[in-house]
């Protein structure tokens, strides 16, 4: 592919003007001129040179009380655009938003068949799905100023340093990168999938108004994003909030050499599993998921209602734990199993009965949160990039950043070679 206009050089007054018009959503020289304390000539100037770059466009007109009327300016629909991917344990999500915040296109596709092409399956399904975005969107929407890729793994400092993630069964980071197939110079942001959750529902969910909270994600997986004065915790490695290698129990059992052993009791299938396998027939079909399990037991069946009763207090011991050691505000549920409403009741109270002073709900973005945290950092990422100082970074700047060239699949993959070298940042 050619190389993508995601640089472009801005003066400072362009920079502030740009600022404003995307501050406001809508406004006049007038208005721009008022906000900067900048004379009208050079506001005129720098609106003219944003709108010779496609950065803002007039959208209507505005009648002044003296009978002269204004342009309003917006940002520009070819201003450029942001993509965001779930690359999940059973999904491949993508979500796609112009600077303005529109919502330009959404695409969910499921990851089915047999398991031993699974790797095959997710790189094809996620080359096709961003070729299509891409395909559709540039002609229209300007430049793709940024892609956020969230993954259910650890995202380490040094991307051919995978030693501390769980990547069997699933794609290395530089074979995702490479069937991403985007623009030269494109940054691609990489970040953990319950972080990108936790970042989401802090922008734009139920932890708006929290500085410190927990996302719990309860699924086919189960992990934490940490947020601590509205910033993701990371750790030394990047592996703070993986709670699936916690250990099970006390006193510790020698023979015990499962290092996920929290997570193959609590994840999704192993819960079903253990739950419907001698299932009474009798009672009704065997639930196919958990979300049937936790109806027959809101119907009163014995079994069912025993399930949902012990995977309460087990996720309630686990958010207790988090929040005994992190002292937040609120813990959020999220995921396949923590958001169903029948969860919910029995975590808050194991956790208040100790820690009565915690909120306990569930996330209210639900199975977008991770997707909509992808596409947040791109935004986040892109404006910083564009408006320089004039803009105040509200996310965590400490994501993985990887600048797209025809070399990077390899680069990535090449320990003899130092991050620098590698085209590499973290910022």
């Amino acid at each position: 592919m050619t190389a993508s206009p995601v640089e472009i050089d801005l003066t400072e007054t362009e920079r502030s003007v740009l600022s404003v018009v995307h501050a406001k959503g809508e406004c006049t020289r007038p208005d721009i001129s008022a906000s900067l304390d900048v004379s009208k000539p050079t506001v005129s100037l720098a609106v003219s040179a944003l709108e010779e770059a496609g950065l803002i466009a007039p959208v209507r007109a505005r009648q002044g009380s003296l009978g002269r009327s204004a342009t309003v300016y917006a940002v520009a629909a070819t201003a450029g655009w942001l993509l965001g991917l779930d690359i999940g344990s059973t999904r491949v999500k993508v979500l796609a938003r112009g600077l303005d915040g529109r919502q330009l296109r959404s695409m969910s596709e499921s990851l089915g068949g047999t398991p031993g092409l699974r790797n095959e399956q997710i790189l094809d399904l996620v080359s096709s799905l961003v070729s299509r975005t891409i395909r559709e969107l540039a002609p229209v929407a300007g430049p793709l100023r940024a892609v956020g890729v969230a993954l259910p793994r650890v995202i380490p400092q040094y991307l051919n340093d995978e030693s501390g993630s769980r990547t069997v069964g699933r794609p290395a980071l530089a074979q995702i990168l490479a069937a991403l197939d985007v623009d030269e110079g494109v940054p691609v942001l990489l970040e953990n999938n319950v972080n990108c959750a936790a970042l989401a529902e802090m922008e734009l969910g139920n932890a708006k108004a929290v500085d410190d909270f927990v996302f719990l994600q309860v699924g086919v997986g189960i992990g934490s994003g940490i947020v601590a004065d509205r910033r993701v915790l990371r750790g030394a490695r990047g592996g703070a909030g993986e709670v699936s290698s916690l250990p099970t129990g006390w006193p510790a059992k020698p023979e015990n050499t499962d290092r996920f052993a929290l997570e193959h009791y609590l994840g999704a299938n192993q819960f079903l599993h253990r739950w419907t396998s001698s299932w009474d027939s009798q009672v009704g079909p065997v639930p196919a998921s958990v979300a049937e399990l936790f109806d027959y037991a809101s119907a009163g069946v014995p079994t069912a209602t025993a399930a949902l009763d012990q995977h309460s207090r087990d996720i309630g011991q686990l958010a207790l734990s988090l929040a005994a050691v992190l002292d937040p505000a609120l813990i959020l549920l999220g995921g396949g199993v923590g958001q169903n409403p029948h969860l919910l009741q029995g975590v808050r109270a194991v956790v208040q009965s100790v820690k009565p002073d915690v909120e306990v709900t569930t996330g209210s973005l639900g199975e977008e949160a991770t997707v909509e945290g992808a596409v947040a950092l791109t935004l986040d990422h892109a404006l910083s990039k564009l408006l320089g100082t004039r803009y105040k970074r509200r996310l965590d700047d400490r994501t993985t950043v990887v600048y797209a060239s025809r070399a990077t699949a390899a680069a990535v993959t090449d320990t003899d070679e130092s991050p620098k070298a590698r085209g590499l940042t973290s910022v």
